[in-house]
């Protein structure tokens, strides 16, 4: 499995039909001002992996996430972590983490960027609803102002609580979507979640 290297939102008019009465920038105000007032979070997931020309993967997880910067995601076999400044990628059954600095370029897909920040180098588009495991959503569509790793992203909003539920991003390599359950918010997480050190005999690749 392969995640996305590490990591709300949308905008435009809705017209006649009273699904989409709601205009998109309501959406974003609410859905920032949910998230606004919040120091972490945390969700279980799953996760559809679909590599350019090859065949979809899923697999489930957690997802911790804090500000700033700083996020977790167990999955697959496979712990990735970031503090804000360093990365880690864990693979217990390989015995192997790879280091490096935390990147985020503008376009890059981080959980933090579409949860607690507007990405703005997107362009937004309300493209419906959609149900999401039994909850109604808005479907919000991001394409880049400029080029970078992220092709294109799709984001569900719950139209009554204003949470994230699903994801979609496309990039060069890959397609992956995230389907979010069980959202505690102001979890209390602790920072240590957020740090990594290698246990005794795994293979440190470090790439700073």
């Amino acid at each position: 499995m392969k995640l996305i290297k590490l990591t709300p939102i949308f905008l435009i008019l809705a017209f006649c039909n009273p699904a989409f009465s709601q205009d998109s920038q309501e959406i974003i105000k609410k859905v920032q001002e949910k998230y606004e007032n919040i120091s972490d979070a945390k969700a279980s997931f799953t996760q559809t992996h679909k590599s350019s020309g090859g065949k979809a993967n899923s697999s489930s997880g957690t997802i911790y996430i804090k500000k700033e910067d700083k996020y977790r995601i167990e999955a697959g076999g496979q712990i990735i972590i970031t503090d804000g400044q360093t990365s880690w990628n864990y693979s217990p059954k390989k015995k192997q983490v790879v280091v490096d600095n935390y990147k985020d370029g503008g376009n890059t897909f981080s959980p933090n960027k579409f949860l607690f920040n507007y990405p703005e180098n997107f362009y937004s588009d309300l493209e419906g609803n959609e149900d999401v495991g039994g909850v109604e959503c808005f479907v919000i569509k991001l394409s880049p102002r400029s080029g970078g790793s992220v092709k294109s992203a799709k984001i569900w909003i719950d139209k009554n609580e204003y949470l994230i539920r699903k994801i979609n991003v496309v990039t060069n390599e890959s397609t992956n979507t995230y389907v979010l359950k069980d959202i505690s918010l102001d979890a209390g997480i602790s920072s240590s979640k957020f740090s990594f050190t290698p246990p005794e005999g795994v293979e440190i690749i470090d790439l700073r």
